[in-house]
């Protein structure tokens, strides 16, 4: 898989190209990513007109937050995602209604203590309260409620996009033929000095996170394009699962 991975503030965005010199990204970031992405576009050559598709993972403020403003500039877009999240993303909030909590006690003393640098870090601002501009699905976007590929979908890859809760109710990932998958905050590459072991730093629910982990293992996942953090492959999620139950 042809992969161009875009670093936001906290957030990877990642791009694969398909026909006609159009392109699929995978998330956008925070509202405040908004100059950074065009920037980082424009290093690579690409404008965003030739964004063809967005494919969300998961609702949050740091994965849809400029959203609106990309399909502002670009309307020809189609944005991808789950019916929850469709719902989800419409509050302009990240969902807190369904439990969780930080990873570990490593964490949480990190966020109560936190200095500029873990701020920095973490991504976490003390005026941060989790909102983002809402979204409204159009009618020419894409909302799926089951497991599909992306063929099905009208996007000449060959990939499919599985359930993976456990972060949040409506996160998926994206899993290619080659084994490349694309997790989103599905498992993770960072403070590893926090004992985060993959995990991203807030998880809803850890059993359904790490049962997650299970499937893109089984399903036959090779490399990890998570959101958050450098690649990596399969093998670190074998060897780190369940442990920070």
């Amino acid at each position: 898989m042809n992969v161009l991975k875009l670093k936001l503030s906290v957030t990877n965005d990642y791009l694969l190209k398909i026909e006609n010199e159009k392109y699929v990204l995978i998330d956008t970031g925070y509202k405040e990513d908004w100059e950074l992405f065009n920037k980082r576009l424009e290093e690579s050559g690409i404008k965003v007109g030739q964004i063809s598709y967005v494919i969300l993972t998961h609702h949050h403020d740091d994965h849809a937050g400029f959203l609106s403003l990309l399909v502002n500039k670009n309307k020809a877009i189609k944005v991808v995602m789950s019916d929850k999240t469709n719902e989800l993303i419409k509050v302009g909030e990240n969902d807190q209604t369904h439990g969780g909590g930080l990873l570990n006690k490593r964490i949480e003393f990190l966020i109560k203590y936190k200095n500029l640098y873990v701020s920095k870090v973490l991504g976490v601002k003390k005026e941060n309260n989790f909102k983002f501009p809402p979204y409204e699905s159009r009618e020419n976007d894409i909302v799926f409620n089951k497991e599909v590929t992306l063929k099905e979908l009208g996007i000449n890859l060959p990939g499919k996009i599985i359930e993976t809760p456990g972060h949040t109710i409506d996160s998926v990932s994206i899993l290619f033929e080659d084994g490349d998958c694309f997790v989103g905050d599905a498992a993770a590459s960072m403070l590893r000095f926090c004992g985060t072991k993959n995990c991203v730093i807030f998880i809803m629910d850890k059993k359904e996170y790490y049962e997650s982990w299970n499937k893109i293992i089984k399903l036959g996942s090779k490399k990890i394009y998570p959101a958050h953090g450098k690649e990596f492959y399969i093998d670190k999620l074998k060897k780190n699962i369940w442990k920070n139950l």
